[in-house]
């Protein structure tokens, strides 16, 4: 009996020595998420290679310290720096799937637009989680999300409390103010024609959050188009507009705009459209941003 004990301590020592790796893949559970299209993702261990198909994606992935384990993004995948030395895999609209399967990604981090290359990359065994977040709150949850998928679970709730924190500073801000001092806003997307962000988007969200009234507020659709008239009926107190070819002088000089208080008085403000355009980490910036140029009394 004495022998044989000894002969299985030997053998369960020789298992482990030579054997840990078997012992921990049957240890292993498997991560099993839902994406924002409640589709059920299976992942064997958490993903150490990485594809993103949309900049704020990518943006999601480096702030949860995933940088180098990014092994490809998109032509448009320009923050952090370190993002654009990535390899490229195309563009965001139609991603090449040869270039994604050439990386040998364990994951890729999808969105709306990418149903062809999602079935496509499904067939061959690829994982693919997308995102569709439709306010600030769902960011996160993305984090949360991106974080289980990854194993960066900590780096994940740092991130949020730290999105929590921003939201929390403006919410005291602005808490305390009247109807009547919260001015209407009229966020310009484009020019020619005249868009705006309707209710439905985070341009919307940010407005409101931040003090202020969105004057596409009762828009049906998420992007409107508006006539002169209407802006010029509506008379908005305040214009923001996402950085491009044209400055804050050449707005101010187009024809029958000076009737307009936010032209009259000189708060047309031109923002950084990757901060509040892009359903990522950095939106709490251009909340925070927004926020003290509506209200640039409450900071002082």
């Amino acid at each position: 009996m004495k022998k044989f004990s000894i002969l299985a301590l030997i053998a369960i020592v020789s298992l482990f020595a030579v054997g840990c790796a078997p012992i921990t893949a049957l240890l292993q559970r498997n991560i099993v998420l839902t994406d924002d299209y409640g589709r059920e993702v299976t992942l064997p261990k958490p993903a150490v290679r990485i594809v993103s198909l949309v900049p704020s994606n990518t943006e999601m992935l480096f702030a949860l310290g995933l940088g180098d384990k990014v092994v490809g993004v998109t032509e448009f995948c320009n923050y952090p720096a370190e993002a654009q030395a990535k390899d490229k895999v195309g563009g965001f609209g139609a991603p090449s799937v040869e270039k994604i399967v050439s990386v040998k990604p364990d994951l890729v981090v999808a969105a709306s637009l990418h149903q062809s290359v999602l079935e496509q990359l499904a067939q061959l065994n690829i994982p693919v989680i997308a995102l569709n977040p439709r306010n600030i709150q769902q960011i996160m949850d993305n984090a949360i999300l991106l974080g289980r998928a990854t194993g960066a679970t900590r780096q994940a709730e740092s991130l949020v409390k730290e999105m929590n924190a921003t939201l929390r500073q403006v919410e005291e801000k602005t808490k305390a103010l009247a109807e009547i001092a919260k001015p209407l806003v009229y966020f310009e997307i484009w020019h020619d024609p005249l868009m705006s962000a309707g209710p439905n988007t985070f341009i919307h969200e940010l407005i409101t959050r931040s003090g202020g009234k969105n004057l596409a507020a009762g828009a049906a659709t998420d992007w409107p188009n508006l006539s002169l008239e209407d802006i010029l009926a509506q008379r908005p107190a305040v214009m923001f507009r996402g950085h491009g070819t044209l400055t804050v002088e050449e707005i101010s000089a187009r024809t029958d705009w000076g009737t307009i208080p936010a032209i009259a008085n000189n708060r047309v403000y031109l923002v950084n459209e990757d901060l509040v355009l892009r359903p990522g980490p950095r939106i709490v910036l251009g909340l925070l941003d927004m926020t003290k140029r509506l209200h640039p009394g409450l900071w002082r």
